[in-house]
């Protein structure tokens, strides 16, 4: 017994069957039209692939006068495994644009790969492949079908892009303009609709326009304009990390993660949780909880480490321990299943099993940070998970609370030292300006003139905000400086030539030893992530520490950002203070006081002592002169927190100084700073 095909060649004026029905109608039709010649892609088809599979297949060609447009070819079924021959021939048909009429199961396949009313055979090779596990077959051979406009494999597309199966990565306006496309049944129908339905006025002009694009493309293009939108957010993605590190372009490249979050990027809305803290004058936990939950749930394991953290510590919403030991067991479990799918990796691509990749590096890099206390302020905590994972935001934050002593911490150069070289060594260019000062002037470690100098230039080539004023590089030192720039800009080598130079930063200086102690205490409040870097194994309920109470910012989901920039100048006065107070917003938990707050005290004191004990003489009047002066320097000083103009700084310094009026001037800088900073 064998199977029989039959084949015929549909004119070109007929329109394509739908249902069987329509496909039995036609056939009949070419079996009663004229005799014509046999279609010579026909014949090119059976020689080819009978020499591919000899033995299974049956051709029946006769001579070259044959004129029978239905005339079948057979296949021997005796074969338990004739399915893959079979396959093949009708691939290879399709490829030619001939239509497949199989009489005995009553299946039309048509030239685009369709088949009326049921899957037709290409995907039934993609769903045995995913039943497999071999997600990259299954998605070529979508791939395949979507190019010869096959409904069922577009549709298949656009439900890998919305939910980020077959190991793509998420684009929900590909997925909602393939879905449109690819519906092909009530179901499918509804579901594509619902799923469109979801978006926002304004981004379902935006597929529209996509989906005519994708419509007008003809086979291979509609496969390009995929592959291009789906490159253009993975691009915008990579450029706003790389241009984040260009301080003069943070703003520019944090827009840019929004757009790309929204379209389902993982890594994208993983960075964008710590942007609506850090990136804002008024950080929105609740907002950046809800880009983490999206990321987790995105399947982005780093995501789900942190959102375990956020549910233990109470960030962004109430907390949950069911909550944090459910994500941070979901991010264990696939951690070990990346950790050996690696392993089977290395395994099969080595020599009897033995992997030849290299050993990983010690944990411990020169320069590490030390462990990192909980505060119970998130301003501080939050970006320390970060800085912990590597980001150079976050390490650069730390480094300018550690150095300044915000978010409830004390002042500690040593770790801020070490916090600014993670971050330079990861390119930020601010971090690499204040590693310099730091080097220039021996606080938090040794000092060296020319690796601060080297530093400061390297600063300058990254972009950084910063006044660089002239090196006055003699001569002898050009060379060498030189030298230290290309060392010090090789990827991971910065943290390294600081150690070889005895440059590292002395983490066991002076309150050193004791935040190590508070870091070691804290170590058992940790959650089962334990910054995402321990073994996983589950916190108990006896020694989870308790979640941190903390105040709702906002409710609104999108904070307005300060878009006001700050030229920064390397004026005395100004570089005792980080320019971070307005950019990356004002502390939220402790009051700190600086040399300004001190010198607006005294500027009240001067009012107070000049309508109390007045008395007319030089000696008196010389002293409020002096505290004045003094009110002067402060009224300057705390006007720099509220971002305010060099004008009006200079014109509130000049009312301080007068005493009576002053002291009024005064109280009002120092009330208005009390309540933005305390």
């Amino acid at each position: 017994m064998s199977y029989t095909i039959q084949i015929w060649a549909k004119p070109a004026d007929w329109p394509w069957p739908t249902t069987k029905a329509e496909a039995d109608a036609q056939y009949e039709r070419a079996e009663a039209g004229p005799k014509v010649p046999l279609n010579p892609k026909y014949a090119a088809w059976a020689q080819a692939v009978e020499q591919r599979f000899p033995g299974f297949w049956d051709i029946y060609l006769g001579d070259p006068e044959i004129t029978d447009p239905t005339f079948g070819v057979g296949i021997n079924t005796r074969f338990p495994d004739w399915g893959p021959p079979f396959d093949d021939g009708w691939e290879q048909a399709a490829r030619l644009g001939l239509n497949l009429y199989d009489p005995q199961s009553g299946v039309h396949y048509l030239a685009n790969g369709d088949a009326p009313e049921e899957p037709d055979l290409q995907m039934r090779h993609a769903l045995r492949a995913r039943q497999a596990g071999d997600d990259a077959k299954a998605w070529a051979e979508y791939r395949r079908g979507a190019a010869r406009g096959n409904s069922h494999a577009l549709y298949a597309l656009g439900r890998a892009l919305r939910f980020g199966t077959m190991g793509q990565r998420r684009h929900f306006d590909l997925a909602a303009a393939l879905q449109l496309m690819g519906a092909h049944d009530a179901e499918t129908r509804k579901d594509a609709q619902a799923f469109y339905e979801r978006f926002p006025d304004k981004a379902k002009v935006r597929v529209q326009a996509l989906m005519a694009r994708l419509k007008a493309a003809p086979g291979e293009t509609l496969l390009q304009i995929v592959d291009e939108e789906r490159k253009a957010v993975d691009d915008a993605v990579a450029r706003s990390e790389q241009l984040a590190l260009c301080s003069r372009k943070r703003i520019e490249a944090a827009d840019a993660l929004e757009p790309a979050a929204a379209q389902g990027h993982e890594v994208a809305a993983f960075l964008q949780a710590l942007e609506t803290v850090i990136g804002w004058e008024q950080p929105n936990y609740e907002n950046a909880r809800s880009w983490c939950q999206r990321a987790a749930d995105w399947d982005h394991e780093p995501a789900k480490r942190l959102l375990a953290v956020m549910f233990e510590r109470g960030w962004g919403g109430p907390a949950d321990a069911q909550q944090a030991a459910k994500w941070s067991a979901a991010a264990q479990a696939q951690r070990q299943r990346a950790q050996q799918k690696k392993q089977a990796q290395e395994a099969s691509e080595s020599p009897s099993g033995l992997s030849l990749a290299p050993m990983a590096a010690a944990s411990s890099a020169p320069g590490t940070a030390a462990p990192l206390v909980w505060t119970g302020n998130p301003l501080r905590d939050l970006p320390g998970w970060y800085a912990r994972e590597g980001d150079p935001h976050a390490a650069f934050h730390l480094g300018t609370s550690d150095e300044h002593g915000r978010y409830g911490g004390p002042v500690n150069l040593a770790q801020a030292r070490a916090w600014y070289a993670q971050a330079a060594e990861a390119g930020h260019a601010d971090a690499t300006y204040n590693l310099g000062t730091f080097i220039e002037s021996g606080k938090g470690g040794p000092k060296d003139a020319l690796v601060a100098k080297a530093l400061f230039m390297l600063a300058n080539t990254r972009g950084t905000t910063m006044q660089v004023a002239d090196l006055r590089l003699e001569p002898q030192e050009q060379g060498p400086v030189r030298a230290l720039v290309m060392a010090l800009r090789e990827p991971g080598r910065l943290r390294a030539v600081l150690q070889e130079r005895g440059l590292a930063p002395n983490l066991s200086a002076p309150g050193g030893t004791a935040a190590k102690a508070v870091g070691a205490a804290a170590a058992a409040g940790l959650s089962a992530g334990e910054w995402g870097r321990g073994d996983g194994a589950q916190p108990s309920p006896a020694t989870a520490r308790p979640p941190q109470p903390q105040t709702s910012r906002s409710q609104a989901p999108r904070p307005s950002r300060s878009r006001t920039g700050q030229t920064h100048r390397s004026d005395e006065g100004d570089e005792d203070d980080a320019y971070e107070d307005s950019r990356y917003g004002r502390s939220t938990s402790a009051f700190a006081w600086h040399l300004g707050h001190a010198a607006l005290g005294i500027g009240v004191a001067n009012g107070a002592l000049l309508m109390a004990f007045f008395k007319p003489g030089a000696s008196f009047r010389m002293g409020m002169l002096v505290l004045g002066l003094i009110a002067a320097l402060g009224a300057w000083r705390t006007a720099r927190d509220f971002d305010w103009s060099p004008l009006a700084r200079a014109v509130v310094a000049a009312l301080a100084a007068i005493p009576l009026l002053g002291m009024g001037v005064c109280l009002g800088l120092l009330f208005k700073a009390l309540r933005e900073r305390g």
